[in-house]
């Protein structure tokens, strides 16, 4: 695992969170819209005024719109769990550090996404320690 990969989770988290929205807009397994319309008619009867009238009801869609939603909505859930995958490997990396403060600098750098003085507060170490172990460590696994 190089600094470069690790670099990546915080892009893939967000990158899976953008996909994770994108399937929620496309209302992925979901064969009907809620719809509104708006008419305008009159009452029946004398003094016949006109009124407007707002009609809410569901529309089904058609098979082939289904067929080409589920499509976008499969590559998208594949990516998904492509991404996920590349993410979950990293923290398997992460979780089989011996040492605790690595891992949980690296925790809080790469899956967290804080800062450098926001780990130092979480762990009562100055940033500069908190960076160089970081560093000592990332040098140790790509000599």
């Amino acid at each position: 695992m190089t600094k470069e990969r690790l670099n990546e989770i915080i892009k893939l988290k967000r990158e899976v969170e953008q996909l994770r929205e994108k399937l929620r807009e496309l209302n992925y397994g979901d064969n009907e819209t809620i719809v509104t319309d708006r008419v305008r008619g009159s009452m029946a009867q004398f003094p016949y005024l006109p009124r407007s009238f707002t009609l809410v009801g569901c529309e089904q869609m058609s098979e082939e719109c289904i067929r080409k939603r589920d499509a976008v909505g499969k590559k998208i859930s594949d990516k998904y769990h492509e991404l996920y995958g590349r993410i979950d490997e990293a923290i398997d990396f992460i979780q089989g550090i011996d040492d605790s403060d690595v891992r949980q600098i690296l925790t809080y750098k790469y899956i967290d996404g804080l800062i450098w003085e926001q780990i130092g507060q979480c762990m009562n170490y100055g940033t500069s320690s908190v960076r160089l172990k970081h560093d000592k460590f990332i040098k140790s696994i790509n000599d």
